[in-house]
């Protein structure tokens, strides 16, 4: 795998969902991660 490039952004975006996905508890938080996302796509013009 390169070490730069889309492949490297898209390893490290899998690790934080998969992080992501083992520390959320309920729902509660998945709908807040899920918000906090949206957000953050809109401020980096995604």
């Amino acid at each position: 795998m390169p070490d730069a490039g889309m492949f490297a952004a898209a390893d490290q975006i899998t690790v934080a969902a998969h992080d992501l996905a083992v520390a959320l508890k309920d729902e509660g938080e998945l709908a807040e991660a899920v918000t906090l996302v949206a957000e953050a796509q809109k401020r980096a013009g995604v």
